[in-house]
């Protein structure tokens, strides 16, 4: 089995492959409701906005961060505290999953959450470039982990530059991950999302990336979290607004309902 096989088994049986979707949805969602280009909002604003929501919106999901729970119990207990500030709808359609099955787990301070043996980081990339993120441009950290060792059986059809012919700073970072003693217990995949403003049409991508040094494929292998079937590309759109925000003056609150509780088993660079 592959790597990718292996990570996507893991990952959708624990639930992760549907919390991503949502927290992605919600995030932008949220984002594009306050979006106000005359205030100044530019680009640059929707994609500081709609990282720090996704990250909370994970948090939620997950119970860690400020949502972080000490007993399942206590998560269904808390779930006000979680819908609130969500728009009506989107705590409904929350996946639920058990506290502890994903820890919070940040690479030099960059946010991220770890399921077994994987690691979750955010990258944000310009629409329609997925393919061509120029991860050694990135920072330190995205270009830390895009210098893991490559997958098990992967064939390089563009082997990488030597370091020769890159920069010292380029060879220090790689250098360090050997030298640190990165858990080897642990690969760190890339959540990698975007957006068209004026089309509202979103990307998601879940990847291993390559450090791509003078061009080539960014990923090793790559998954579109809102692709229809597995392995059929896809685009995902904005939802509708569902109307006023909970809370709004002359508005009702929307229904929260009780989650079940979970089955056993079961930077923006």
């Amino acid at each position: 089995m592959s790597e990718q096989q292996d990570a996507l088994e893991d990952l959708g049986s624990s639930g992760v492959l549907s919390a991503l979707p949502w927290a992605n949805a919600s995030a932008y969602r949220r984002t594009m409701q306050d979006h106000e280009p005359e205030t100044g909002h530019d680009r640059t604003w929707i994609g500081t906005t709609a990282h720090g929501l996704t990250c909370d919106r994970l948090h939620r999901v997950f119970s860690t961060g400020r949502f972080a729970v000490d007993a399942p119990e206590a998560a269904s207990a808390g779930r006000d505290t979680i819908a609130a500030g969500l728009l009506p709808g989107e705590y409904a359609k929350m996946p639920i999953i058990a506290p502890g099955v994903v820890t919070w787990s940040d690479l030099n301070q960059s946010p991220g959450w770890r399921c077994g043996r994987w690691r979750l980081l955010l990258a944000s990339f310009t629409y329609g470039e997925s393919n061509r993120i120029p991860w050694p441009r990135k920072s330190p950290t995205k270009r830390r982990v895009a210098s893991q060792a490559r997958p098990d059986g992967y064939v390089d059809p563009q082997p990488m530059l030597p370091f020769a012919d890159e920069s010292p700073s380029l060879a220090a970072v790689v250098q360090a991950l050997t030298d640190e003693g990165e858990d080897v217990d642990v690969t760190t995949l890339i959540v990698a999302h975007s957006i068209d403003p004026e089309l509202g049409l979103r990307e998601l991508y879940l990847g291993r990336s390559r450090l791509n040094r003078g061009g080539g494929e960014a990923w090793y292998w790559k998954h579109d979290l809102l692709a229809t079937d597995f392995g059929t590309p896809g685009t995902g759109t904005i939802p509708a607004p569902p109307g006023p925000r909970p809370g709004s003056p002359g508005v009702q609150d929307a229904p929260v309902r009780l989650r079940r509780k979970a089955e056993e088993g079961n930077d923006t660079q």
